[in-house]
């Protein structure tokens, strides 16, 4: 089964990403979004264009944030006031690329977790775990 990959953010960051994980991994079914599309279609025919973030979120078993701000980052996730993550993510992993300042990634962290998710703000620790999810952390951490 190859890995499903949404990315959301389709700037600079997000792009690098894109490629990145398209070079590394050749089966991967990747789904991007942006709030301007048109950043995505370089990517028609490599990767499904998603129409908006909760169909990305939907596509994906991993989501790759790519977002410059948080309140990008809590619009994605639907996370309002409350700061609960009301989007479903349940058995998702949350990759962040640009995460916010260490105590609001702590936040964002324990409310992916309450939502059934989980979160892995960028930098990635070294590991030795093998598998899909260290080779495309491995594929991401060149792109960050």
């Amino acid at each position: 089964m190859s890995l499903r990959v949404s990315i959301v953010g389709m700037g600079a960051l997000g792009t690098r990403a894109a490629r990145r994980l398209l070079a590394a991994e050749p089966d991967i079914a990747l789904t991007l979004y942006d709030i301007e599309a048109g950043r995505c279609e370089d990517f028609r025919g490599s990767a499904t264009l998603a129409t908006s973030a909760r169909e990305a979120l939907a596509e994906s078993d991993t989501i790759v944030l790519a977002l410059p701000h948080e309140r990008e980052i809590d619009r994605t996730l639907e996370r309002f006031s409350d700061g609960e993550v009301t989007a479903p993510i349940a058995g998702k992993l949350i990759v962040d690329l640009d995460p916010p300042s260490v105590e609001r990634a702590l936040r964002l962290d324990r409310a992916i977790t309450r939502a059934g998710g989980r979160y892995a703000p960028a930098p990635w620790p070294v590991s030795s775990n093998v598998g899909a999810e260290a080779r495309l952390l491995d594929a991401l951490s060149r792109s960050a």
